[in-house]
């Protein structure tokens, strides 16, 4: 089991994902289903994304900072923990105070799918005043920084290891994003398989838990419950689900490739082709001035109409980002960059880091890179890797 959390795969694993998802699936539906030209457009980027990718995991470029005679700075892990602990029990106690109803708690009491689906945007998204910016901080906080502490934490036996890893899997469960505990899960589930860290659970239990969790959240968000009919194809953003289970399937199978061709038709429809120059992204677009294009939220209302906060968007695979706002240059660009990052995590000596390389290849799988980097928080640990080293007195 230890080969299939390898970082030293991980590009392979990462460039498998995005061939199955993005370079066959849109093919074959293109010349089975006879749908549109986007899909074909579509599996051919995805193709080309994934070429670069495979050459920059080959191409040397940051090995040197690898290198033991390399001098960096120290940090005292227990101390740079501890802070991060910190800071997240405040901001995690201030978010559920603020927040006007909790969405696990209303889904306990029998709330409805569109209820509690108004009550996860408002919980962050959806803030106003100086609570706008606790979208951010969540992001920059969960994504990665408070899983690499988590990873350090119980790589050096640190004795609140679990009470941690409780208070952030409550958190992530407390809004009702299905997968967002995973982020807790993923670097435990990495550093069990290979070994640095010890545990009586069996490893089937590890590996069917997650799952089962997730059906439940799927559950009690009411998901899958409308047993409306409909005609539409299974690959289409109007596809009704009959139940929890079969929402979940379509959710991993067909929600990423379906919302990444949406993308490529609105880019098309809305824009008329023209690149837009990095201002979906909002660190972008503040650098010059520029309003930011919300293209996710574009793509969302393309594809079921806004909802009533406003705040809906439809992420997709860094390709897309890529490709609307620089073009081929722009997807050979990311994608050189994403092959680099997982070549990062395959030389790095430093365990902890190395237990995120899964989180970071979900997240571009499924989202964009330069969120994934900077508004996830990736950038900083990438950082440390190259100019710091983390160390815990005996």
């Amino acid at each position: 089991m230890r080969f299939l959390t390898s970082e030293k795969k991980g590009y392979i694993y990462l460039a498998f994902g995005l061939i199955v998802t993005y370079v066959l699936s849109p093919l074959a539906i293109y010349n089975f289903f006879g749908l549109d030209f986007a899909y074909l457009k579509f599996s051919g980027i995805s193709l080309f994304a994934v070429i670069c990718l495979i050459v920059g995991a080959f191409f040397p470029l940051l090995d040197f900072s690898f290198n033991k005679k390399i001098q960096k700075f120290a940090i005292n892990g227990l101390y740079f923990c501890t802070i991060i602990w910190l800071v997240f029990l405040v901001f995690a106690i201030l978010a559920w105070a603020t927040s006007p109803q909790i969405p696990l708690i209303a889904a306990l009491n029998g709330a409805d799918a569109e209820t509690i689906a108004v009550l996860r945007e408002k919980f962050l998204k959806s803030r106003e005043g100086w609570q706008s910016s606790f979208v951010y901080i969540n992001a920059l906080l969960t994504c990665a920084l408070i899983p690499y502490s988590l990873a350090l934490l119980f790589l050096n036996n640190v004795r609140w290891r679990w009470l941690a890893a409780t208070l952030f899997f409550i958190y992530c469960l407390s809004f009702m994003e299905k997968a967002y505990f995973l982020k807790c899960f993923i670097p435990l589930f990495y550093l069990t398989m290979q070994g640095f860290i010890k545990t009586r659970i069996p490893i089937k239990l590890i590996v069917v838990v997650p799952w089962l969790v997730i059906f439940a959240i799927t559950f009690l968000s009411g998901s899958g419950t409308n047993l409306d009919i409909n005609n539409e194809s299974f690959f289409s953003a109007s596809y009704i689900p009959q139940s929890p289970w079969h929402h979940l399937l379509w959710r991993i199978v067909a929600i990423p490739l379906v919302t990444s061709v949406d993308s490529i038709r609105v880019f098309y429809d809305q824009f008329g082709g023209e690149y837009l120059n990095g201002f979906t992204s909002s660190f972008i677009s503040k650098i010059f001035s520029e309003d930011r294009i919300d293209f996710e939220r574009l793509v969302f209302a393309e594809q079921w109409g806004q909802n009533e906060t406003g705040t809906g968007s439809s992420n997709s695979v860094y390709i897309i980002e890529a490709f609307v706002n620089f073009g081929w240059i722009g997807v050979l660009i990311f994608s050189f960059i994403t092959g680099q990052i997982m070549r990062i995590f395959a030389i790095s000596k430093d365990k902890a880091f190395k237990s995120l390389w899964i989180l970071f290849a979900f997240g571009v799988y499924s989202s964009g890179l330069i969120g994934t980097l900077l508004s996830n928080g990736f950038i900083l640990v990438f950082i440390m890797q190259i100019f710091f080293r983390v160390k815990f007195r005996k």
